[in-house]
């Protein structure tokens, strides 16, 4: 499957045990924004600035859009819907109010960056347990145990 991925679902994607399983199943697009970002979070000598390293050393394909799509939100965000609209695939983002604002705007749908785990569970590459263990190692580092998102994750999954 073919993704056009946001920098902090990038980093979460990068936290899994199961990131190149992730990037040999599918295909990540990046805009030339969050390439930009990485580099300002590989500044730092903390986990997600070593994880950015990490991701700036490898390969993507980096495109930019065509067309902009402007709406009330951060500019990367912005240019993540607008490279997805015009490649017809999904966006993995994880800012769960710029998922709500281009739908109710544009009625474009996007997934969480866990969409691409519960993909790798859904063709047995991975097992439930496994994937539930991932996400709760996700979820301490990006700090995000108290997130409605990915609590809703551990709950839909538990119930899958």
């Amino acid at each position: 499957m073919k993704f056009v991925v946001d920098t902090s679902a990038l980093l979460s994607l990068r936290c899994s045990q199961f990131y190149n399983e992730i990037r040999q199943t599918n295909t990540l697009l990046l805009p030339t924004e969050v390439i930009a970002e990485l580099k300002q979070f590989a500044v730092y000598d903390d986990f997600l600035g070593t994880k950015a390293q990490e991701l700036l050393k490898q390969s993507f394909i980096v495109k930019k859009p065509k067309t902009y799509i402007s709406l009330k939100i951060e500019k990367t965000e912005c240019v993540v819907f607008s490279l997805a609209k015009e490649e017809k695939c999904i966006a993995l983002i994880d800012d769960v109010h710029a998922a709500r604002i281009v739908y109710e705007e544009l009625k474009m749908k996007t997934k969480p960056s866990f969409y691409a785990l519960i993909l790798l569970y859904k063709k047995k590459i991975i097992t439930k347990e496994q994937l539930i263990e991932d996400l709760q190692n996700i979820l301490a580092h990006r700090h995000w145990l108290n997130s409605a998102l990915w609590k809703y994750a551990l709950h839909t999954i538990k119930d899958m």
